[in-house]
């Protein structure tokens, strides 16, 4: 097992140009942990212009760089041991290189970017909506969700908006800017399966609302314990 992570942490960092410089040990008790434990920790760089989580306005475009869900539900099927025959695969991935050509494409009207890590989209886009004064409408039929990944989804009754991701960025763009970005995203490897899912509100400030194409109805940040916990 050692040697397998080893080998892909190399692969990711030679893929992101991140060199690794240190590493550490990890006590753990006995019974407490049945394989293997990875900490990590990263220093940025400075930007021209930094992008946070918190420049939406109305009218602006909300995009995620690809299909959703696929990291979290990897995850709990393999510890579930599913048994799929089509089981889904984590999306982890360096997106650094995504990321400066989204800045490129869209410029200073790139105006919010977020990852949507432990909670999925539904939380990333709640803390985004709530910082930045809107709300935020999503439309249902345009989410990339892959076959495999909504099958597991129906299966265990699990939205996968509420379900994490370890590969994927929520951007947020001025609505003229919107086509441009989503053209520079597709046209990354990274970023193939890129969507424009929603738009931000002048009201119902911090909520998220999903338009099902028959109605429409709030989308709740995760409650409870989040599954699968993958940090």
């Amino acid at each position: 097992v050692l040697a397998a992570v080893t080998a892909s942490v190399e692969r990711a960092a030679r893929a992101a140009r991140a060199p690794i410089v240190t590493g550490d040990t990890k006590v753990m008790g006995r019974g407490e942990i049945d394989g293997l434990a990875l900490n990590t920790t990263a220093i940025g760089v400075t930007t021209r212009r930094p992008v946070s989580d918190a420049g939406l306005r109305r009218g602006d475009k909300i995009l995620v760089t690809g299909t959703i869900a696929d990291h979290g539900f990897a995850v709990l099927a393999a510890r579930q041991d599913l048994g799929l025959a089509s089981p889904p695969h984590s999306d982890v991935a360096p997106l650094n290189d995504l990321i400066a050509a989204a800045l490129a494409a869209a410029g200073d009207d790139l105006v919010a970017m977020k990852d949507p890590t432990r909670g999925g989209v539904a939380s990333a886009l709640h803390e985004m909506a709530a910082k930045s004064g809107v709300g935020v409408i999503l439309d249902e039929a345009v989410l990339p969700v892959r076959a495999e990944v909504r099958g597991v989804a129906e299966l265990l009754g699990i939205d996968p908006l509420h379900v994490a991701n370890e590969g994927k960025a929520l951007l947020g763009v001025r609505p003229h800017a919107a086509d441009r970005l989503l053209a520079a995203l597709r046209g990354h490897p990274l970023g193939k399966e890129a969507a424009c899912i929603g738009e931000c509100l002048g009201d119902r400030v911090g909520q998220v609302v999903l338009d099902t194409g028959v109605g429409r109805r709030l989308v709740t940040e995760p409650q409870g314990e989040l599954l699968p916990r993958i940090c």
